[in-house]
C-alpha cells in the first residue's frame, strides 16, 4: 500500500477530455476584455489610488495588459499625471503601470 500522508491524487481521476475543457475554460476567462467604466466609477477608482498614496497603505490592482488580467501589489510611490502612469513599488521591482491599463484598485487594511 502506498502511503501518501492521506492525500488523494485527484488528478489521476480526472478524464483528459474534462482537463481540456478546464483548460479552455480558463483561457475563456482571462481572454474577456474589460468592460467601459461610468463615470462614478472611474471617480471610485481614482478616490481609492488618491487615498493609497497619501496614506502610503499598500494596494492591489487589476491591470489589463496586451490582452492579459494581471494583478499586482505595492505602494505607490509616484504618480505623473502628465505621462498618465503611476510607479508601484512591489517586493522586489518598481513598476511603471499607465492609467489606461488599471480596471481596479483595492486597498489592503
Amino acid at each position: 500500500m502506498n502511503k501518501d500522508r492521506g492525500t488523494i491524487k485527484w488528478t489521476s481521476l480526472m478524464l483528459p477530455e474534462h482537463v481540456q475543457r478546464l483548460r479552455a475554460w480558463e483561457n475563456e476567462l482571462n481572454d474577456t476584455p474589460p468592460k467601459e467604466k461610468a463615470d462614478w466609477e472611474l471617480e471610485a477608482l481614482h478616490e481609492t489610488i488618491q487615498r493609497a498614496y497619501e496614506l502610503k497603505m499598500p494596494i492591489t490592482f487589476t491591470l489589463y495588459q496586451q490582452n492579459k488580467w494581471q494583478t499586482l501589489t505595492g505602494f505607490i510611490t509616484t504618480i505623473d499625471v502628465l505621462k498618465k502612469l503611476l510607479l508601484l513599488e512591489t517586493d522586489m521591482t518598481v513598476k511603471a503601470i499607465p492609467f489606461l491599463t488599471i480596471q481596479e484598485a483595492e486597498v489592503d487594511d
